[in-house]
This record gives C-alpha cells, sequence and structure tokens, in this order.
C-alpha cells in the first residue's frame, strides 16, 4: 500500500467532482471506506467525507459539522476501540466508515454517516478530565447520535441535519 500522501491527497474540486457538475450527473449516494487502525486515517476520512458531501451538493456548514463529527468517531475507534499509542505504525484492526443519503418524505435529504470498528468498548471515565469531549462534539454536530457496543465492537451511527432538496 502506498504511503497515504500519495494515494489520497487530492485538492478541493477534482476532476472527479468536477465531471458530476459539468455534465449534470448524479454522484454517487453511498460512501464506503475501510482503513487499518492508524491515527492518520482520522485525516483522510475527513478529506473523504467531505468531498463525498460535496459531490452531493450538501450545504458547506453542514459537512464541517459532519466532518468533525465523523473525525470524532474515526478517532475514538482509533484511540479506545483499539487503543493505539500515537507514536505505533502497522496497528491491526480496521476502522469502516459508511455513508448513505436519508429521503425524508418532504424531500430534505440527511447524510447518515456509520463509523465501526471491531475492538474493545472502554467505558468512558467519569471525572474533571481535559480530555472526554469527542462524544459531546458528535452530540453537538448533528440530529441524532448513537453508540451501540459489544464484544464484536463498537458501531456509531450519526444523522444529520437535514439539508434542503436539490433543486430541479
Amino acid at each position: 500500500m502506498a504511503p497515504p500522501s500519495e494515494q489520497d491527497e487530492q485538492p478541493l474540486g477534482s476532476a472527479q467532482e468536477q465531471r458530476y457538475w459539468r455534465q449534470g450527473m448524479p454522484a454517487p449516494a453511498g460512501l464506503e471506506l475501510v482503513f487499518g487502525a492508524e491515527w492518520v486515517i482520522a485525516s483522510l476520512v475527513r478529506q473523504r467525507v467531505a468531498s463525498w458531501l460535496r459531490e452531493l451538493r450538501w450545504p458547506p456548514a453542514q459537512i464541517e459539522e459532519l466532518v468533525l463529527a465523523v473525525s470524532e468517531a474515526v478517532s475514538n475507534s482509533v484511540e479506545h476501540g483499539y487503543q493505539v499509542m500515537p507514536d505505533a505504525v502497522g496497528q491491526s484492526g480496521a476502522v469502516e466508515v459508511r455513508g448513505r443519503v436519508v429521503q425524508e418524505p418532504d424531500g430534505f435529504r440527511r447524510a447518515e454517516l456509520t463509523v465501526r470498528d471491531h475492538g474493545a468498548w472502554r467505558e468512558p471515565v467519569p471525572g474533571v478530565s481535559s480530555r472526554g469531549h469527542g462524544m459531546l462534539i458528535m452530540r453537538a454536530c448533528v440530529d441524532r447520535f448513537t453508540v451501540n457496543h459489544s464484544a464484536a465492537g463498537t458501531t456509531v451511527v450519526l444523522l444529520g441535519r437535514p439539508a434542503p432538496p436539490l433543486p430541479g
């Protein structure tokens, strides 16, 4: 596998995005990503989710909120689910990110992002700390937020705020 900078960094407004805008093609409705549990994946997920939402002509403010929320969920999977140390390289385990568009009866749309790992759940530590704000951030950035954990791993589902229907 090539280093992330060679396979994943693309300027905003990539040729693929421009193709959707110019030709009036529908942007892909779904997003499926799987990465090894390493610290760098949060930045890769942010870029890919932002690009996917831009292709869907999502409102910019909502893109920022959703990207922040999914970044927190991915970082939690790496840090807590797999307990990856900041200087670790080549960890085992995978973090899956899936996105889909949910059509509301009134024509509005919502982005639903699911982050799943196969690591071990760690209960949040109560008490005063400068850390532990990830779930609060996720909750503040989306309309609905759920966390389900079992022996098989943890799944976080983020449902964004309603976005207006596309014109036409």
